[in-house]
């Protein structure tokens, strides 16, 4: 994936979208698996893990 340089705006706007995209997700996962916020914290420190090994191959 390029890199490409961002403003503050537009990095705090995409960091929003993100976080909100992410949240929806993550209730959605619980409403239909039953799981509780220690299984969500969990999945999302294993997504957290990849991401930093893709950077670590880089």
């Amino acid at each position: 994936m390029s890199k490409t340089d961002y403003s503050d705006a537009q990095f705090s706007d995409m960091r929003e979208d993100a976080f909100v995209n992410i949240k929806e997700a993550c209730m959605r996962l619980q409403e239909r698996s039953k799981c509780g916020n220690d299984e969500v914290i969990k999945m999302l420190n294993e997504v957290s893990q990849f991401y930093m090994r893709q950077t670590e191959k880089n």
